[in-house]
């Protein structure tokens, strides 16, 4: 298990989506990048992803963004259209750092099973968020 805690004691943001959800979310990703990923960069406390805006990129992205939110609490997902383009910011404290790792790989990890494998065994049994948090999962 992954836990990321800095010198300061300050509280674990990890990431704690279901096994279960795991493929499904994996697909999510895989299908939102396919042709639409235009660049990824670090920026300060994140990264920055920008994608083209296709017909369903910003709802898309906006439901995605909303799923992550449950799952990385003091992990921000901020997702914006500007014209043509859809930009997700994804930042946080330094104790998420190893985690915001992680998203600057996932457009890249996501395109293949071997990838998306290597990004799952990274943060296998991580957990994001408050302990009273159950699930990344949207309601059923």
């Amino acid at each position: 298990m992954i836990t990321i805690r800095d010198d300061g004691g300050a509280p674990e943001v990890v990431c704690r989506l279901p096994p279960s959800d795991r493929a499904q979310r994996t697909a999510d990703f895989r299908a939102l990048f396919a042709g639409a990923i235009v660049e990824r960069e670090r920026v300060p406390a994140g990264v920055r992803w920008t994608l083209t805006a296709g017909a369903t990129t910003e709802a898309e992205s906006r439901r995605l963004a909303d799923l992550e939110t449950r799952c990385c609490d003091g992990v921000r997902f901020a997702v914006n259209r500007h014209g043509d383009r859809v930009v997700w910011e994804i930042t946080g404290p330094p104790a998420a750092a190893a985690l915001l790792d992680a998203f600057y790989e996932l457009p890249r990890l996501v395109r293949t099973d071997d990838g998306a494998r290597e990004l799952w065994d990274a943060l296998d049994g991580a957990a994001c968020g408050s302990p009273a948090a159950t699930s990344c999962s949207p309601a059923r």
